[in-house]
Formats: C-alpha cells, sequence, structure tokens
C-alpha cells in the first residue's frame, strides 16, 4: 500500500498530540473522587468507550482501515535493530532471538500452509462472536496483527489455559490448542505465551465493557456461550472471569500496551480503561465473590536468625489458605508452610530454616476453596553470611558427617539440623568458639536433604547436605 508512509507519518504527529490519558476522560467511572464498583462501574466505562468513537473501514483503498492500523501500532524493532517487524503476540520470542519476522505490509496474508508465512489480522474476539459486523469488526482495541497459520489455530476458541495431557496443538514459540484445565470448563481452548496472556485478558475485558448493550445477543452467536453468559453485567461466565483475571494479575500492563493503547485513541478516539486503571478489572468484578482474595501486601525481613514473612489483606471470600513458597534462585520454588485463612487482617510465618543461598525469595501462592489459585509477587532478602565458608564432607553420607568453618567462630554457637519442611532434626546446644571442625552422627536420620544452621550473635551460616541409605 503506497499509502502507508504517510498515514505513518500522519498517525505519529497525531498520536503525539494525544499520547496521554486525557484530562477528565474516565471522570464519570467515579463519584465524589471515589471510583465506582460492579455493573454500575461496568456500565460507566461503556459510555464513555462507546461515545464519539471513529470507526475504521475493514479494507480500503483510500482511507485508514485496519491493515493501516495494525500496520502502524503492531510494529517494533527487529534484533538486529535494522528495520522494523510486526509485533506478533502468537510467535514472539522474549527471552531470545525471534522465530520469525514479518516484514510490514510485504508479509500481509495472503495465503500461508505452515507458521512464519504471513502475518494477518487477528480478532482476538472472534468474528463469529459477533456476527462480523462493524464496528466490532474494525475495533483495534482486539485487533491484533498475528502470524496467519496460527490465528487458524486459535479459531472461535476462547482463551485459556490447556491441559499438558491434553493438548492438540503447540507452536515452536510455546502457544497451545487443548482441552481446558482450568476449572468451570471443559471445552477446548487456545493458551497464548505468558508474555501477553495478560493482554489478551485486557482485549477481552474490553470487548465484554465496549458492546456492554450486545452482550445479551452475542451470546446466541457461533460457540460465544463458552465464555458469555448473556448479561450486561458480569457478561461473562465464571471460569472466565477466573481465568482472565489470573492473567490480568499474572502478566501486568506493559509499556507495549500503554503505547498502543495511545496511538488507537490517536484514531479511534477510545481507549482500553483497563490498561489505563488496571485497578478496574477488580472493582468490576470483585462483586461476583469470584476473584481471588485482595492481597495488600507482602513482605519479607530478616529478624535475627530467621526471617519474618509478613502480608496483609481486606478481602477473603472463598478462600481456602496461603501456601507459602520459597526459592534460592527465584524461579524455582518449593513450599515450607502453610496459613488457613480466617478472614484475618493480617498474617505472619516465621522461616527458621534458610537454605543455603546469598539471597533467598518467597511468594504466596492464594488457594480458593475450589482449588483455583493465584501467586502474590515475589519478594526478596539477602543473606549476606549464608553458606560463608561451610563445608560438609561426605556429601552424600551415610553415618556421619563433619562440618569445616573456613574461618573460627567469633563466639559460642548453636547447630540445628532441619529437614526441608523446616522441621528440627537434631540440635546440638553448643559449638565452642574458634573450633573449626564439628563431627556429626546423623545414622539415625533417614535419607533425604537436610540443612544445617550454625548460629550466634554475630553469625547467621547454613549449608545442605544429602543422606543416603
Amino acid at each position: 500500500m503506497s499509502k502507508f508512509l504517510p498515514v505513518i507519518s500522519l498517525l505519529f504527529l497525531f498520536s503525539t498530540a494525544k499520547a496521554q490519558i486525557p484530562a477528565g476522560y474516565y471522570n464519570n467511572a467515579y463519584t465524589g473522587g471515589v471510583p465506582k464498583v460492579c455493573a454500575t462501574l461496568k456500565t460507566a466505562l461503556f459510555n464513555i468507550v462507546s461515545t464519539g468513537t471513529n470507526v475504521l473501514e475493514y479494507s480500503s483503498n483510500s482511507t485508514f482501515d485496519t491493515w493501516d492500523a495494525v500496520n502502524s501500532i503492531d510494529t517494533q524493532r527487529n534484533d538486529a535493530n535494522t528495520a522494523y517487524e510486526m509485533w506478533d503476540m502468537y510467535t514472539d520470542n522474549p527471552t531470545g532471538p525471534d522465530l520469525y519476522s514479518f516484514s510490514p505490509i510485504t508479509k500481509q496474508c495472503g495465503n500461508y500452509a505452515k507458521i512464519g508465512d504471513c502475518y494477518n489480522r487477528e480478532h482476538s474476539f472472534p468474528q463469529a462472536w459477533f456476527g462480523g459486523v462493524i464496528p466490532m469488526l474494525t475495533d483495534m482495541h482486539h485487533v491484533f496483527a498475528t502470524d496467519g497459520f496460527t490465528n487458524g489455530k486459535h479459531d472461535n476458541f476462547p482463551y485459556g489455559e490447556v491441559s499438558a495431557t491434553a493438548t492438540d496443538w503447540t507452536s515452536p514459540a510455546g502457544a497451545k490448542l487443548g482441552t481446558c484445565s482450568f476449572g468451570g470448563y471443559t471445552g477446548k481452548v487456545f493458551e497464548p505465551i505468558d508474555e501477553y496472556k495478560g493482554d489478551f485478558a485486557r482485549a477481552m475485558f474490553y470487548m465484554t465493557t465496549r458492546y456492554e448493550s450486545s452482550m445479551v445477543d452475542f451470546r446466541n452467536n457461533g460457540n460465544a456461550d463458552a465464555v458469555l453468559d448473556g448479561t450486561t453485567w458480569p457478561s461473562l461466565d465464571n471460569w472466565a472471569i477466573q481465568q482472565w483475571y489470573k492473567w490480568h494479575i499474572q502478566d501486568a500492563v506493559s509499556q507495549k500496551e500503554i503505547n498502543r493503547n495511545n496511538k488507537i485513541y490517536a484514531f479511534q478516539n477510545n481507549r482500553n480503561p483497563f490498561i489505563d486503571h488496571p485497578e478496574f478489572v477488580k472493582l468490576i468484578w470483585d462483586c461476583t465473590n469470584l476473584l481471588p482474595v485482595n492481597l495488600l501486601d507482602f513482605k519479607a525481613t530478616k529478624n535475627g536468625n530467621s526471617i519474618l514473612l509478613q502480608w496483609t489483606t481486606n478481602k477473603e471470600a472463598n478462600f481456602k489458605e496461603y501456601v507459602i513458597e520459597r526459592s534460592t534462585n527465584g524461579k524455582t520454588f518449593y513450599t515450607i508452610g502453610n496459613v488457613k485463612g480466617e478472614n484475618l487482617d493480617r498474617y505472619s510465618l516465621t522461616d527458621q530454616n534458610i537454605l543455603d543461598a546469598t539471597t533467598v525469595f518467597y511468594r504466596l501462592k492464594l488457594v480458593d476453596i475450589d482449588g483455583k489459585f493465584n501467586y502474590s509477587k515475589i519478594v526478596s532478602v539477602k543473606l549476606q553470611n549464608a553458606a560463608a565458608g561451610i563445608t560438609v564432607f561426605p556429601n552424600p553420607a551415610i553415618n556421619a558427617i563433619t562440618i569445616k568453618l573456613q574461618q573460627p567462630l567469633t563466639l559460642n554457637s548453636s547447630l540445628k539440623i532441619t529437614d526441608l519442611e523446616g522441621r528440627e532434626v537434631m540440635r546440638l546446644a553448643v559449638v565452642n568458639a574458634s573450633q573449626q571442625e564439628i563431627p556429626v552422627k546423623v545414622n539415625q536420620l533417614p535419607a533425604g536433604r537436610y540443612v544445617i544452621t550454625i548460629s550466634n550473635n554475630n553469625n547467621l551460616l547454613h549449608q545442605s547436605f544429602v543422606i543416603t541409605k
């Protein structure tokens, strides 16, 4: 399209002038400075984002259409930073070299036979659900440039998490098609990669809000009743609310979404409120009592020879427990304790069993009574003295170990051995100052991994070892 470059220039100038949320845009979402909630907020946002909008053409040779739009808003620099390529959220590789690259315009679909052939316009809220008509057809808040072949796999299936044992298809990038593993729905779903799950969830929340007045009719189209409940509020089936809210929390709003929202506003004259105000998602659908506990704060602090974990909350509806998980690398977590939900404002747990690490990481797994769960943010504590010069040999051991310290202790100390659940299995009341080798018999302990902790007022030392039988 020869018109692409001048359109891009015009769009850049226009979006620069409207790069921020307009003053007062969301005023009607508040009463007396306090945000509205539930159905009232959803309807208020419907009125805001559906008033004064500009409707694009789907395909046109004379006006700015959806091809021009995706070619304007869904681009990024390639890995070599030598040219622009399409930003396809289905095949992107956020942590390494791109698996595929689509040049703007020249790689538009077209026919395709495999992944990487070309890109097209993906209606994340499927056309079959709204009848394939304008304005839904050209609403760029849910239309994305994506690989044509993967788009075909998405088809009209809802977004959801795929069971590992019931996967029909998996792309090299990690997108999946298969049986839903999320409770409440057993049909087939399409799962995008983790990096963009929140993007698609917020697009779904936008569509059910922007076209609130059509939700009753949409449910009768195609397989839309897989996610739509035929109401203006909450509009979505229980499982869809919970699934997409989980993604909304786990994959927070990115700068990519913010930039895209600003550019769409420049020519469409409306915004996705769930990008501008992510908190609106919870304010609208929390009244269903389906969303997980509202965690206000979570922190971890060193407290002598242990770590004190504290968290606060203001809501526990249909809630079971907090599972406390620990990691030494921030990626692989293990359970160290459980705290039952008792509708308290504050909770705490003390970790007496710190592993061999310079930094220890923690997160909370928030479990509902039906087994669904969400994770908190990850917090960390630096342990400057952890594992400072402790050697255990032999390791693995059978009957006895010797603990060797590179530096002698400055004070008399205590030594305890705990299992990985934090249960104390052995204790030496006194380890003499200046002692550098400590023999310990462990023949009475079962096979497994254990943690040694040596502590006094000045030192906190840790090391792990394994017993085999």
